[in-house]
């Protein structure tokens, strides 16, 4: 994988870029060093790292910024075509949600980077500190504000807080998933794998639609004394 990754040709500060990728996506940002970057790019400039970035912070900055200079133009131009379909005809849940997951399967399926790149996601999620907290967001913002609009028009009689809740768990847990799809060859349930990302995608889809079209909180399904003596029991919490 890795001699794909690294091309020798390419732009030093690209090459900087994808080598990060790579050593965050398989060890975690807090846990890599410049000079590791440096080194695995096969730089001969010691310094080359820091010239280019100056920072850690900075880099990650940098791949977000690399992203989407090469993604948010299709991710643009699929919202667009979702929300004209969604004014004229209507558009279905499992299809909102489908526009909502197809970026990531898009990076997932980028040819040298992608898988790096979904890993390196899900290592953030467990590195959230508030800087990449931050750059996280605000990179993915506006494509999640426009699924959220297109979904609250859906489901008026939600609640707010779950359906913000709901959707943010689906991707982070998608997120995850991707990341660590080989594990899914050998479960309890045997090999689960899919053959292709879509038929993923499409289960995905069928999963979280089942859990947002319910519009009635389970609470009233639920004794909440038993259940909150069972969650308050010292033993139980030891």
């Amino acid at each position: 994988m890795e001699t794909q990754l690294i091309d020798v040709k390419a732009d030093i500060r690209e090459r900087l870029l994808h080598v990060a990728i790579r050593l965050f996506a398989e060890k975690g940002i807090d846990a890599v060093s410049m000079r590791a970057i440096n080194t695995a790019a096969g730089s001969k400039n010691k310094s080359a790292v820091h010239y280019h970035f100056g920072s850690k912070l900075a880099i990650v900055e940098a791949i977000f910024d690399m992203l989407s200079q090469k993604l948010s133009p299709e991710f643009a131009d699929l919202m667009d075509r979702v929300e004209e379909r969604a004014e004229k005809e209507g558009i279905s849940i499992a299809e909102i949600l489908l526009a909502f997951y197809l970026p990531f399967f898009v990076i997932n399926s980028t040819k040298s980077y992608g898988t790096y790149t979904i890993n390196f996601f899900a290592k953030m999620m467990l590195d959230a500190t508030p800087e990449y907290q931050r750059l996280y967001n605000s990179h993915f913002q506006n494509h999640m504000d426009r699924i959220y609009q297109l979904m609250k028009k859906k489901l008026p009689n939600k609640s707010d807080q779950h359906l913000r809740f709901q959707l943010m768990h689906g991707l982070m847990a998608m997120i995850t998933g991707m990341a660590n799809i080989d594990l899914m060859e050998n479960t309890p349930l045997g090999d689960i794998r899919f053959r292709d990302d879509l038929h993923m995608a499409l289960s995905y889809v069928d999963y979280v639609t089942g859990g947002l079209t319910n519009e009635e909180s389970c609470i009233n399904q639920i004794d909440t004394e038993f259940w909150q003596e069972i969650f308050t029991d010292k033993q139980f919490l030891s």
